[in-house]
């Protein structure tokens, strides 16, 4: 077992990839501190893994209060006596023209995806200091590196959680703290249905070949083992991002035409 005994806090375990990362963790033997708003869910995942033969904490939680997200990742800490590895997996999409988007929910959508990463970094990092190591893991997307029309905003926060990851790497390496950021394609989530949404989201070839979330939870596995500074998943999203710099008006014309299916 990869990380027996370690103790895994992940963010926006209730679904999709934080779940999936949840159950591939307790199954390499970590113990996991689970976060969520959805308490029911939480419950559920909680006696799945502990079925796995590990411990679990459910900690219902609205991560964009700072204080909340404060409490529960010390609440973690204090119930395992440690904590390894922070997971920011919590997030939500946001279709909206950027000329017109409500700035409530470009400001909620900044919150959830940018800010509650930060917080919760800042929060676990006096642990991980102390036991002079851990590691953050950050789950970003591929519009952090490359942008869509009417998802500027999502675009703009995953940017953001990109770049610091790759400042916080700089900073925390002397403190024995690794950072991965992990930008994944499209996955078999919640996470169109979830998004706010100011357009119709007609893509029909959205599902076509996603990866579920599990593919994505066993690469970041193999990434926190391996000490990792970046996944990119499916790996075709490098020749995405590389498009982008070397070719921004393909680009363009590549975005825009995906999008407006």
């Amino acid at each position: 077992m990869k990380f027996k005994n370690k103790v895994v806090f992940v963010t926006g375990a209730s679904s999709g990839i934080g779940h999936a990362l949840a159950v591939e963790f307790a199954r390499e033997g970590a113990h996991v501190a689970a976060v969520a708003r959805d308490a029911a869910r939480l419950t559920a995942l909680s006696d799945q893994l502990r079925d796995l033969g590990v411990d679990a904490l459910a900690l219902p939680c609205d991560i964009t209060q700072r204080e909340a997200l404060k409490a529960a990742v010390d609440r973690a800490a204090s119930h395992f006596r440690r904590l390894d590895i922070l997971v920011n997996n919590a997030g939500r999409g946001l279709y909206a023209p950027l000329a017109t988007v409500p700035f409530e929910d470009f400001d909620e959508v900044m919150n959830l995806n940018f800010w509650a990463p930060l917080w919760a970094i800042q929060s676990a990092l006096p642990y991980f200091e102390r036991q002079q190591g851990g590691v953050i893991v950050n789950i970003s997307s591929i519009l952090g590196k490359v942008d869509f029309p009417w998802m500027g905003a999502y675009c703009a926060t995953k940017h953001a959680l990109n770049s610091i990851s790759n400042t916080l790497r700089m900073e925390l390496k002397e403190k024995h703290v690794s950072v991965l950021t992990v930008c994944p394609g499209r996955v078999q989530t919640e996470f169109q249905q979830n998004a706010t949404k100011y357009r119709p989201v007609q893509n029909s070839s959205w599902s076509a070949g996603a990866l579920s979330p599990e593919d994505v939870a066993r690469a970041v596995i193999q990434g926190v083992w391996t000490r990792k500074r970046e996944i990119v998943i499916p790996r075709a999203g490098w020749l995405l991002a590389a498009v982008q710099h070397l070719a921004p008006g393909l680009a363009d014309r590549l975005a825009f035409a995906f999008s407006s299916k």
